[in-house]
């Protein structure tokens, strides 16, 4: 007996089945363009946990990925006619409209991301590297280094468990652009961890 979850979840186990979601997902915000609450709902269902997952990784808070979850759906719906039907790139741009809510979210909390910045880099370096807490602050502090671009690749690789392809297709970019951007980007967070090293 299959569940609700299995009747609303994306294929994926077999070849051909991102291009498979994708199609769905496209053919659900053709319906929601015209109107169509239910095919909205079904498109929430189908993203909210994967987009959820990355908004999270990026802002490290629930309550604000929680509020920033429900303004990209807002938004969705409101320019649901905006998407190019027939594209197959729906999962490319609800993800454009999470970038552009987390880019809005740190632009109006800079003030607070200064001071979380300052209170780093003010405790003592002397931390025992095994310390989850000095690691995870560590990890914050490099992720804090990268670029926009870096950081978002780096959350949908090590965070969200994406393959090169699926960053891609979420990003709108070449595969070996991505593969690029990810090594700058650690390059740079390696960079930042051995300069704060004792």
């Amino acid at each position: 007996m299959s569940s609700i979850h299995d009747t609303l979840a994306l294929p994926q186990t077999r070849p051909g089945a991102q291009a498979e979601a994708a199609a769905l997902l496209d053919r659900l915000a053709t319906r929601a363009a015209a109107g169509d609450r239910a095919s909205f709902e079904h498109i929430y269902h189908l993203v909210v946990d994967e987009l959820y997952a990355y908004v999270r990784a990026q802002v490290h808070d629930d309550t604000a990925a929680e509020d920033i979850i429900a303004n990209v759906f807002l938004k969705a719906w409101r320019s649901a006619r905006r998407y190019r039907s027939g594209s197959d790139s729906f999962r490319r741009w609800i993800f454009g409209i999470a970038r552009n809510e987390i880019r809005d979210h740190w632009r109006t909390n800079r003030r607070l991301l200064e001071l979380h910045e300052h209170d780093i880099a003010d405790e003592s370096v002397a931390e025992s590297p095994v310390d989850p807490d000095g690691a995870r602050r560590l990890v914050s502090r490099a992720l804090a280094a990268l670029t926009d671009d870096q950081r978002q690749v780096v959350v949908l690789r090590y965070f969200d468990n994406k393959s090169h392809e699926e960053i891609a297709t979420i990003l709108g970019k070449r595969e070996g652009a991505v593969r690029a951007l990810l090594l700058r980007a650690l390059r740079r967070m390696r960079k930042v961890m051995d300069d704060a090293a004792p």
